[in-house]
């Protein structure tokens, strides 16, 4: 018998009708223009002081007697300004003030205008696009039916490439549920206000449902589907920018898919989970085969009021007997439509924490 894991890891458990803050708040500083004013010490009178050889006052007369001659000879000419060679004395100096005033030029009127240029499409305000493909797969026999989401200014050449999400439907739904819970309108809205990173999201078809023991859409997604993607568009085919999630059935088929492919995926969504009963066994022989600090990061979450809470509670319990990390939060709500596009946001975001 294996030796249980040792207890290293911390574990979040959601509190119950509560979730967690999807949003961190952003605090901006405003810069100040700050003006310091000159050394007012530099503004400062000196006091008058008379040289010991100064002129007798009889000079002094007489040159005052000239001066007067001067200006009122000076006052029956014509007036000529002259540029003045001495410096302002204290009562001349402008007064001290903390703004600074600048002067605009004004264009001249014979200056021909910049030509102006039509702006350019906003790539973020048009938005991402949801596209349909397909293609033959040998594993089911028959063609293998996809949506994706290109997030908005995709580039099929980016440098780098975007991280991956693929995202499983439920049963008696069709590749279409996440698209009808409002993945695009979330994705698009978050990318363009900055919450989100740009990221692919893939939404395979499950058209034949089979039990887990004989069908082979698992096989097909991590065989086929996997690199026929990362052949054709621009993402990061590696574990640590690929994830995979799932709504009820598509949650069963997560955990089944992403542990026992720990090195195709970083991290597990399961949603409203009813976990297969056959991979109750398979789960432990897993987590045997993979040491823990290769697996991939788990969330589990569902609703008080469905009726699969319990099997998503057990899952849980398996893994803290394990002691493998995860995040279990039992919210308020049921196997209902409302409950998962309420959490859509929520569920968005904790994909893309390490993108």
């Amino acid at each position: 018998m294996a030796k249980p894991r040792s207890p290293s890891h911390s574990f979040v458990v959601g509190v119950g009708g509560l979730e967690p803050p999807t949003s961190a708040s952003q605090t901006r500083r405003a810069s100040r223009l700050r003006y310091t004013p000159a050394d007012k010490s530099i503004i400062r009178s000196m006091p008058k002081r008379q040289d010991a050889h100064d002129p007798p006052r009889s000079v002094h007369r007489w040159l005052l007697f000239l001066l007067l001659s001067a200006v009122w000879l000076g006052g029956c000419q014509p007036k000529t300004p002259a540029p003045s060679t001495s410096s302002p004395t204290e009562t001349e100096l402008p007064a001290q003030t903390d703004q600074v005033i600048t002067s605009t030029p004004t264009t001249p009127a014979t200056t021909t205008p910049s030509p102006v240029i039509s702006p350019t499409p906003d790539c973020f305000a048009q938005g991402g696009s949801l596209e349909t493909g397909s293609f033959y797969s040998e594993l089911l026999d028959d063609n293998f039916h996809f949506l994706i989401y290109l997030p908005p200014c995709y580039q099929p050449k980016a440098d780098g490439g975007y991280p991956t999400l693929y995202l499983l439907h439920g049963l008696f739904s069709s590749y279409e549920q996440w698209a009808q819970l409002g993945l695009v309108q979330q994705m698009d809205s978050m990318i363009e206000m900055g919450d989100l990173p740009p990221f692919i999201v893939i939404l395979p078809d499950e058209a034949v449902t089979e039990a887990p023991q004989t069908s082979v859409f698992p096989d097909a997604l991590t065989e086929e589907l996997i690199p026929w993607v990362d052949a054709h568009y621009a993402t990061q085919p590696n574990k640590a920018a690929r994830a995979i999630g799932g709504i009820s059935r598509g949650a069963a088929w997560a955990v089944h898919i992403g542990f026992d492919h720990p090195d195709l995926f970083h991290s597990i969504g399961a949603h409203s989970l009813p976990l297969f009963q056959a991979d109750a066994a398979n789960i432990t022989r897993w987590l045997r085969q993979t040491p823990g600090e290769e697996l991939p990061r788990v969330l589990i979450d569902i609703g008080r009021e469905d009726q699969e809470w319990k099997s998503a509670q057990e899952f849980a319990d398996l893994l803290n007997a394990n002691f493998i990390p995860h995040e279990w939060y039992l919210f308020t709500g049921g196997h209902t439509t409302m409950y998962w596009s309420s959490h859509l946001e929520f569920y968005l975001r904790w994909y893309a924490r390490d993108w």
